[in-house]
């Protein structure tokens, strides 16, 4: 606990991150950290992929309209991201939250974000999840997304950051959870109702969460770029091409000068030998990644209530 507090804790202190530097759908498609799915739920939309984009980082610094806290009823902070919040907006968070009089499961409500670099602080309180009643989690949890949009628009917000809600110490399955959430912006968005707003980000801290995003983006975005359906040895083989068709008649790799085969002597000093290229395979291997205190998960951090 006390290791993910730090992780929160020492973030603070980075440079807050503007929309600019968020990586829209468009950008993911091209780099392919999202794959087409054969099949989507939605037809492709350019102007909806421009404002959609997936970020895993620190909410609290993100330079956007508003984010989203995923809040607990009382509205006056808790463990995890809702901590994370309340202390880096300083104490008048908190003060003007106990006027709000607390929020409903399923709703949400907006105040000032005071000390951090965005503008507004949506507060949504998602649902403890129930196995035995999905429907009813989704429901509610739909109900936070769709409340945080309609605030983000009224208030005159261009762009809002979502948390992964009741992910968490709630226990809302990420997969599921993602799902309603993306589903949810579709249908939003599809409406009309989001014609004020330039960007929807998804904001993630832990990995699990992000990766149930890139499952399920391409499902209600699909790319709506041709080049993002190529497979990549097409797109590799067009990239070789001039613009008559031709195979280019000079490359980069074409241009450079041959890697030297013999280590440069002194004067003075005898020649050194060649490199015995072969010598690289008898070099030991790099050891794997530790796990960093971003991989640890918040779920132990229960929010007051």
């Amino acid at each position: 606990m006390r290791r993910l507090l730090h992780t929160y804790t020492s973030s603070m202190m980075s440079t807050p991150v503007p929309f600019s530097d968020i990586s829209t759908l468009p950008l993911l498609y091209k780099l392919r950290k999202l794959t087409p799915q054969a099949a989507p739920a939605h037809p492709p939309s350019a102007p909806h992929n421009a404002k959609i984009a997936l970020v895993r980082h620190d909410i609290t610094q993100l330079r956007v309209s508003a984010i989203v806290n995923a809040a607990n009823s009382s509205l006056l902070g808790g463990g995890g991201v809702d901590g994370a919040i309340h202390r880096a907006a300083g104490p008048d968070l908190v003060k003007e939250c106990r006027t709000l009089d607390g929020c409903d499961t399923g709703d949400a409500k907006i105040t000032s974000a005071y000390d951090l670099p965005c503008d507004k602080v949506v507060h949504a309180v998602g649902p403890v999840y129930h196995s035995d009643k999905p429907e009813r989690s989704e429901q509610l949890l739909r109900g936070c997304y769709r409340k945080s949009l309609e605030l983000a628009v009224g208030n005159g917000c261009k762009s809002i950051a979502f948390s992964a809600i009741s992910t968490g110490i709630y226990g809302y399955p990420s997969d599921d959870a993602a799902e309603a959430a993306i589903s949810e912006v579709r249908n939003f968005l599809d409406e009309g109702h989001g014609e004020g707003l330039e960007a929807v980000v998804f904001c993630n801290f832990l990995e699990k969460d992000e990766r149930a995003y890139q499952e399920y983006l391409p499902m209600y975005f699909p790319p709506a770029e041709e080049t993002a359906m190529k497979p990549a040895s097409e797109e590799t083989a067009s990239e070789m091409k001039g613009t008559g068709g031709e195979s280019a008649p000079e490359t980069l790799a074409d241009k450079l000068p041959d890697a030297p085969i013999t280590v440069p002597s002194e004067e003075g000093l005898p020649d050194a030998k060649k490199v015995k290229l072969d010598e690289a395979d008898d070099m030991p291997a790099a050891s794997p990644r530790k796990v960093t205190v971003e991989d640890v998960p918040d779920e132990e951090l229960k929010p007051k209530v």
